[in-house]
């Protein structure tokens, strides 16, 4: 490992820590039933998602905040909670979220005067310019390196950086990775094994749409243990 890649593995005094092995992207307009999109996400961190994006672009506030209040009772002491949403900042500040993931454009150093020194902060990098631009910065805590198309949270599916570009910007980059884009069981072993074992890989379909999301959390970790040569 290079000396770039260790600059910022320390995580900053304060900061709470986060496991990143297996991130659950939970979608709310996915799913019409309440119960069932909680149902899926605690069977998830039920058998070994470690933190948890709670995702909704589409919703009235007034919804998203009782929905996201109800999910933070229910995963304290089992996995943080980050939220993504119109009102990321807002919505962290009212259920005290554990961090937030800036999906829309919002200035990093703003999100982290606003929420203070314990957040965790994740953003997007979509350019080789922006891996460059936050380097030096521990003002964030993971980077998402988006490998492959997802048609349930990046329909766009523009800018992927694809395996061998993921290889390039954990070459280089001193962040923490969080691996997104249609991944699931069947093809997340070599994107593991692109990654450092402080990294992760994060997964919405590939959890959220199994009939048995607890069973296919624990094969995933299985098979990360497998490729840390943890077994």
């Amino acid at each position: 490992m290079s000396a770039i890649c260790r600059s910022l593995t320390h995580v900053p005094k304060g900061r709470h820590r986060v496991d990143l092995s297996l991130y659950l992207v939970a979608n709310r307009p996915s799913f019409r039933n309440e119960e069932l999109f909680i149902s899926k996400i605690m069977e998830s961190v039920k058998g070994g998602a470690t933190c948890v994006q709670f995702r909704d672009h589409e919703s009235e506030f007034k919804d998203t905040l009782r929905t996201a209040s109800r999910l933070k009772k229910l995963l304290r002491g089992k996995a943080p909670l980050l939220v993504n949403t119109l009102q990321s900042i807002e919505l962290a500040q009212r259920i005290n979220a554990e961090g937030v993931y800036l999906e829309k454009p919002f200035s990093f150093s703003a999100a982290r005067w606003l929420l203070g020194v314990k957040s965790i902060i994740g953003i997007p990098v979509k350019t080789m310019q922006d891996v460059f631009d936050v380097h030096r910065t521990d003002e964030i805590d993971h980077i998402s390196v988006k490998v492959s198309a997802s048609k349930r949270t990046c329909p766009k599916n523009d800018q992927l950086w694809e395996p061998q570009g993921l290889k390039f910007v954990r070459a280089i980059s001193s962040h923490r990775i969080v691996a997104i884009g249609g991944l699931t069981l069947d093809n997340a072993e070599p994107i593991y094994r692109l990654l450092r074992s402080d990294d992760g890989i994060a997964m919405a379909g590939g959890l959220m749409d199994q009939e048995d999301p607890c069973a296919t959390a624990q094969k995933i970790k299985a098979l990360r243990k497998k490729v840390n040569g943890d077994l």
